[in-house]
């Protein structure tokens, strides 16, 4: 049996209740659906902090996290981004590994011209992978991941778009583990405005992801309720939530808590055993609350 333990700070019972907030509140800005699909990358990867592990001890768990950070814009604070207070958030939860939808990379967009997942593993001394999705302006936006240990062998793949929607992707990476020891970490974001795109594009990851024969965590936006029946028959036959049912504490939005729509997930299911789930209530950075997850492995 999953073991879960579920955090969430009250709000109050006038707040939750009703709230049932449709997705078409995505549909602003850092979304930018007209613009076309970028190149397909892959690279070594990103070794800066942790390397040189293999005589190190394995872990007995490991701290993961989902967290959309609108490029950086504080919900409050149009025009502007404040990259210390998506920092502090993402070091303050002691995650090994941070999955980040809405990234820039060098647009220009909200007087912010650098390249947004570089900056942040920076100033929280992890690895970082960017994922471009679409090109903005100058630069690119798309999503990206963080570890505290090294990144190897990333990839991305291109998800199926529909008419009038944007390009979306899936980022792959192999995290080097302490010991001999590693993981295959996966970030996506998914249709906002289509639910068959969204349905088409969880077919995607899941086709994909069923070419590696290995341990995988994946984390991001799906942008998808938990009612959506025919989305989770599908990913939930290949996936195992760190989180699932009525129980879980909602992730969106951080003005009007109502939907689920951010996911943690491993694969195979005894590969790992969910110590905890939780959504942090941080309500400044981002529209999105981060969700953070300890998996003990099974070995």
């Amino acid at each position: 049996m999953i073991k879960k333990q579920i955090i969430f700070k009250t709000l109050g019972a006038s707040v939750i209740t009703g709230m049932l907030l449709s997705l078409t509140a995505c549909e602003k800005d850092p979304y930018m659906p007209d613009a076309e699909p970028t190149y397909l990358e892959i690279g070594s990867g990103d070794a800066t902090f942790g390397g040189d592990n293999d005589g190190q001890p394995v872990l007995n768990s490991i701290k993961i996290m989902t967290y959309n950070i609108h490029a950086l814009n504080p919900p409050s604070k149009p025009g502007e981004t404040d990259i210390n207070a998506t920092a502090k958030v993402i070091k303050d939860s002691g995650a090994d590994i941070v999955f980040l939808q809405e990234v820039d990379k060098n647009t220009g967009r909200y007087n912010f011209s650098d390249d947004q997942a570089k900056k942040l593993g920076e100033l929280t001394e992890m690895n970082y992978a960017f994922f471009s999705a679409t090109s903005v302006g100058r630069g690119f936006y798309g999503v990206a991941m963080l570890s505290k240990y090294p990144i190897k062998s990333v990839k991305k793949f291109l998800l199926t778009r529909e008419a009038n929607t944007e390009q979306r992707v899936l980022g792959v990476g192999y995290i080097d583990l302490p010991g001999v020891d590693s993981v295959l970490a996966a970030v996506t974001h998914l249709q906002h405005n289509s639910e068959t795109n969204r349905l088409q594009q969880i077919k995607d990851v899941i086709n994909t992801l069923s070419n590696y024969n290995d341990k995988i965590i994946i984390g991001g936006d799906f942008n998808e309720k938990e009612s959506a029946t025919d989305f989770f028959s599908l990913f939930d036959k290949a996936f195992k939530r760190t989180c699932s049912g009525p129980g879980c504490p909602p992730t969106f939005s951080t003005q009007l808590p109502g939907s689920v729509i951010d996911y943690l997930a491993f694969r195979p299911s005894n590969a790992f055993t969910v110590k905890s789930h939780e959504v942090i209530y941080e309500t400044y950075a981002s529209d999105h609350f981060p969700v953070l997850a300890e998996l003990n492995f099974n070995r």
